[in-house]
């Protein structure tokens, strides 16, 4: 009979017992280590996080930016059909555009215009009335439509309309830009064509105030108002045959508050002269 321990040098007894507890030891340190994370692998996940979001942040705002553009043109393209649903009841004629409407200036309403008010105030820039009174409202019946997703300024309106078109001055017709009169009605633009002639753009949160756009026909330098440049360095315009676009500014000084530093030509400005009914 061979007595374990005994007969065999460096043989030792192993009772069942202890071998049990320390089968149930092993497994329940495998069980800790297999459920919980180390310093080190919890860092690196952390790393990997940031890393994924630097990536995808810039991907992201793109697309917003995106979507607020086309949410904008689409902006457009509403103005510009209650412009031409509002010259088609009216034999041809253009929706007035008086910036000054009555001797109390730019904040009266007691003339005719697209729209009233004066969003560079303080009580102007959030006063509704001002859009729902004016004369293209009843086509469109949705303050949204005329504001820019894009646009952070506060103001309820973020669109302005070019001066050639039936620009009028205390409910008188008027004239901005001396040897280029204005047009009122379809019959008169000859020079460009409807897919050629701006109606309203994007005006800089800088400038805006009443509903018309200040730009002469043939000048070298800005005028009194500015484009905006929310998208992506660019603006979006609406067109007399009722489609919209986008321009993404060229020159980079017309993407600053001081478009108009250095000299001339500034080819940003000769690209929106060539779209005002006349050829510069």
């Amino acid at each position: 009979m061979v007595v374990l321990g005994r007969d065999l040098p460096g043989a030792s007894i192993d009772f069942p017992g202890r071998y049990e507890i320390n089968k149930r030891e092993e497994r329940e340190m495998k069980k800790t280590k297999s459920n919980g994370f180390t310093l080190i692998e919890l860092l690196v996940v952390i790393a990997i996080i940031a890393i994924l979001a630097a990536m995808l942040l810039p991907v992201l705002e793109m697309a917003r930016e995106k979507a607020w553009q086309s949410r904008c043109l689409n902006n457009h393209k509403q103005l510009a059909m209650a412009w031409s649903i509002y010259k088609d009841d009216n034999n041809g004629i253009f929706v007035i555009d008086d910036p000054t409407t009555g001797t109390g200036g730019l904040a009266w309403t007691n003339m005719p215009s697209w729209v009233y008010g004066d969003v560079s105030t303080s009580t102007g820039a959030t006063n509704t009335a001002f859009i729902q009174m004016g004369l293209l409202y009843p086509n469109i019946n949705n303050l949204g439509i005329y504001q820019c997703p894009a646009d952070r300024s506060g103001h309820d309106r973020s669109y302005s309309m070019q001066p050639q078109l039936a620009y009028y001055s205390a409910g008188q017709p008027s004239i901005l830009d001396p040897g280029y009169p204005p047009m009122y009605s379809e019959n008169q633009i000859h020079e460009t064509s409807p897919a050629a002639t701006l109606i309203f753009m994007d005006e800089s949160p800088v400038t805006i105030n009443d509903g018309f756009f200040a730009v002469l026909v043939n000048q070298n330098q800005w005028f009194n108002d500015l484009p905006a440049y929310w998208h992506t360095r660019g603006c979006n315009f609406s067109f007399t045959d009722g489609h919209a676009e986008y321009w993404r500014w060229h020159d980079g000084r017309t993407s600053t508050p001081n478009p108009n530093s250095g000299s001339a030509p500034y080819p940003d400005l000769v690209r929106l002269e060539s779209c005002l009914g006349y050829i510069p």
